[in-house]
């Protein structure tokens, strides 16, 4: 006797969907490394990518648009820390919305948002720092 088959989804045909692509952008990590630090406020500063963000798949790495600015020695530490959302808890910042802006405000949304990208967005960027 023949079982059925699983049910597809709808929008893709099927029967469990495909992850969403990861972005890539290297415009998009050069306007992050030139933003100040999150912790410190100094530069210049390597773009990290929140893994704690976005759900691991073997050998691939975060989307960029999960990325923000640190500097190099916060960068390792928090590679040393070992749990990154503990030593952003530690440190009492909420990187996420800061990535989420970051993307936002990136030129690699065509010249639209050229304005925001001519000079380093503030440290403590958030919703209310964005222009509107």
């Amino acid at each position: 006797m023949l079982q059925p088959a699983l049910p597809a989804a709808p929008e893709t045909g099927l029967a469990y969907p495909k992850e969403p692509p990861r972005k890539r952008s290297k415009a998009h990590l050069l306007f992050v490394r030139e933003q100040p630090c999150l912790v410190c406020q100094q530069a210049p500063c390597d773009a990290h990518h929140l893994k704690f963000a976005q759900s691991g798949a073997l050998g691939r790495k975060v989307s960029d648009e999960l990325a923000v600015s640190l500097c190099r020695a916060h960068h390792e530490e928090l590679h040393r820390h070992g749990n990154e959302r503990a030593w952003w808890t530690n440190l009492q910042i909420a990187p996420l919305p800061v990535a989420q802006d970051l993307w936002a405000a990136s030129p690699v949304h065509g010249p639209t948002h050229s304005a925001t990208s001519i000079a380093p967005l503030p440290a403590n960027l958030g919703s209310e720092a964005l222009p509107r």
